[in-house]
Formats: structure tokens, sequence, C-alpha cells
């Protein structure tokens, strides 16, 4: 699994938030906090980067 901001491979517990209906992973608090300020732009980043 992948971090959502930063796409790093997730190792451990990964962090997670639920906006608008769907879970997002983080690696970290740091990318979480980031995610929560712009959700757009990564739900954006995330959806054009599904297979």
């Amino acid at each position: 699994m992948k971090c959502t901001v930063c796409g790093d491979e997730i190792r451990g517990k990964p962090y997670s938030y639920n906006y608008k209906g769907n879970t997002y992973y983080f690696c970290s608090p740091m990318c979480m906090v980031e995610f929560k300020k712009r959700p757009e732009k990564y739900v954006k980043l995330y959806t054009s980067n599904k297979p």
C-alpha cells in the first residue's frame, strides 16, 4: 500500500483518514496533516493514479 500524499510504501500500521466516504492511507502523521490541508489536490492525484 502506498501513501496518498508522498507515494512512499507504507510500512507498519498506516495512518488513515475518511474523506467524502473514502478512506485514504498515509505513511506518517505529517502526510495526513498535509492531506487535510488540501484534500482535493490529493484526491485528484489519487484517482488519476488508480489502475
